[in-house]
């Protein structure tokens, strides 16, 4: 397929005998040519009166990309049910749809395997940071406050989890959380970390303890202040604290940071009004 394409290696395999074209790795490099094809009806008809004994689930999943392909949205839902129940919750079955899932850019069945595989599976930490990487990307916030407090309930002490969730919960004003709580429990266990150090700061500041908040960060370093992730806080407590003029040099830093809508609007509110 590599050397001379999906097109002919497909005519080839088409031309081996009936029961070698049903073999499993036979079947699934069929599957893989109609797809790059873009044949999505000829997908169909050759999946349909096969089965792939511990494969069936990579037969639905393709049989699903088949069904999507002609916009035939309902059985493809349907088809993808099958394909998460043949699964049955194992993790290599979930992994290699994950891997399917990502190939064709499907979106939110990729975020609802890693949701799964995180919650079944939390040893695999790559689960966890490939789903905060999505989830903060898309600017999720809430997903991510509720990503971060299912992980601290499987680990009370883990203190970056225990920020996670504090400064999630002051962004979307969880306070059935007690985000000041964790945010101040975290900073005394570690009043040197910069990102402790600004959450701490930034709960100050939400409790209009602006005063105390631009002391706690003003511990930090001239240089992790420039951090972009912290500068736009910074720029906050110095503009709640009468000093406009410096606090517009770090609102800017923040600008070159990803940043979560919840953030944002903060941000730009806070320059806005300079």
């Amino acid at each position: 397929m590599a050397r001379i394409g999906p097109a002919e290696t497909l005519a080839w395999l088409r031309s081996l005998p009936k029961n070698t074209q049903t073999n499993q790795p036979v079947a699934l490099l069929a599957a893989e040519c109609y797809a790059m094809l873009r044949d999505w009806r000829g997908l169909q008809v050759s999946l349909e009166q096969q089965n792939w004994a511990e494969l069936e689930f990579v037969r639905h999943a393709f049989q699903t990309r088949a069904l999507r392909g002609q916009d035939l949205s309902a059985a493809a839902k349907a088809e993808w049910e099958q394909a998460l129940k043949a699964a049955n919750g194992q993790k290599g079955s979930l992994i290699m749809l994950l891997r399917l899932a990502a190939q064709w850019n499907w979106q939110s069945e990729g975020e609802d395997l890693l949701w799964t595989i995180v919650n079944q599976y939390p040893g695999e930490k790559w689960a966890f940071g490939a789903l905060n990487q999505a989830l903060f990307v898309d600017g999720r916030t809430r997903s991510l406050m509720m990503l971060y407090s299912q992980a601290l309930k499987r680990s009370p002490s883990d203190l970056a989890m225990k920020n996670n969730l504090a400064m999630t919960a002051l962004l979307l004003d969880a306070q059935e959380l007690k985000p000041h709580e964790l945010a101040r429990e975290v900073y005394e266990k570690i009043p040197t970390n910069a990102a402790y150090v600004s959450t701490y700061a930034v709960s100050l500041h939400m409790q209009k303890k602006d005063a105390e908040a631009l002391k706690v960060i003003e511990r930090l370093k001239p240089q992790e202040l420039k951090n972009p992730s912290i500068a736009g806080y910074y720029g906050l407590i110095l503009k709640a604290t009468g000093n406009g003029a410096k606090a517009k040099t770090y609102l800017e830093l923040a600008s070159k940071a990803r940043l979560l809508p919840e953030e944002k609007k903060l941000f730009d509110r806070a320059a806005g009004g300079m």
